[in-house]
């Protein structure tokens, strides 16, 4: 058991050394660009959440 832990966790190195990380301006770029659509995508929810509420309203009236 034992010396299966400790190949998966030599494995798992491996694999890591592998990994292309990000440069620090890629990653600030992209969680910008992430950060950015998180808030367009919610004012267009709210808007459609507004445009249905006004109209269930108006159904109701």
């Amino acid at each position: 058991m034992k010396e299966r832990v400790l190949s998966y966790l030599r494995e798992v190195r491996s694999e890591l050394s592998r990994i292309t990380w990000p440069s620090r301006v890629e990653l600030i770029a992209l969680t910008s660009l992430v950060l950015v659509m998180v808030v367009i995508l919610a004012i267009y929810i709210g808007l459609l959440d507004w445009i249905f509420r006004e109209g269930a309203r108006q159904l109701l009236r």
